[in-house]
């Protein structure tokens, strides 16, 4: 079965994307705090995998795909028929290598592990507050299984190209979590040539989640603290707009998925 877990906010894009795939069921789970995308048909599994072949570990799915394809090819069960009159075997793509800004799929990156952050503080030493804004990625150092080599894979090859594209750098960051330690890397954008790279690209390729209007508030301060030489101009909108905002977002619009690059 394949399980995506979204944010209880984020429950019309679980909903959108079931409904476009015409793939497995939505669980809105409000005792929890969170939604559910499971699919756990096989025709359903087949659908996805064949969706992101080349971008994800699926060598185990589709290598599974395969063998049940092989192993009930003679079978008389119109169950099974059924089934296999909608799948055909995979061939497993390598890595998708393309640019960074050839596609959306940072955007999906994103959408997940990433956020947009606006930081009001008073400057050190100087009577004056500063608004510093960031976009942030961070993601565990490595893949949770082993392959079948006997490898660990880590993510600093790709987290060094988003970094490379971003003109940022990847940082490394260790944290206790309950009794674990956790080890992770982070690409944060903050300086001028960071930012206009990140907001090119999110321009090009918007966010699906609600984090879309997250990065719409923040980029509109932005905006505001480029034509601003003085940042009592925009600082009572930066005050404003952190009410509204990430954790603290209470009004919420889904206008974007009409238009977006799935629809086309």
């Amino acid at each position: 079965m394949i399980i995506i877990v979204f944010k209880l906010a984020d429950l019309p894009l679980a909903e959108y994307l079931q409904e476009l795939t015409n793939c497995g069921t939505v669980y809105k789970k409000s005792e929890r705090g969170y939604v559910l995308w499971q699919i756990q048909d096989i025709i359903g599994v087949y659908t996805i995998c064949n969706l992101i072949n080349g971008y994800e570990a699926l060598n185990r799915t589709i290598n599974w795909l395969n063998d049940y394809i092989a192993v009930n090819n003679n079978s008389k069960l119109p169950s099974t028929k059924l089934i296999l009159s909608q799948i055909k075997n995979l061939e497993i793509k390598g890595l998708d290598h393309s640019a960074i800004d050839s596609n959306p799929w940072l955007s999906g990156f994103t959408d997940a592990d990433g956020n947009f952050s606006i930081n009001i503080h008073k400057r050190t030493n100087k009577n004056s507050i500063r608004v510093q804004l960031y976009y942030r990625l961070e993601i565990r150092q490595n893949y949770h299984r082993i392959t079948n080599d006997g490898d660990q894979v880590s993510f600093f090859a790709i987290m060094s190209k988003i970094a490379n594209y971003l003109n940022s750098s990847v940082l490394s960051r260790s944290r206790a979590v309950k009794d674990k330690q956790f080890f992770s890397f982070i690409v944060m954008s903050s300086s001028k040539s960071s930012l206009i790279k990140t907001t090119t690209y999110f321009n090009k390729f918007p966010l699906l989640s609600s984090k879309f209007l997250d990065y719409k508030s923040w980029l509109h301060i932005l905006e505001l603290q480029g034509n601003s030489t003085m940042t009592t101009a925009y600082l009572n909108e930066a005050i404003k707009t952190k009410t509204d905002f990430n954790k603290t977002r209470t009004t919420f619009s889904w206008n974007h998925l009409k238009i977006c690059y799935l629809t086309k």
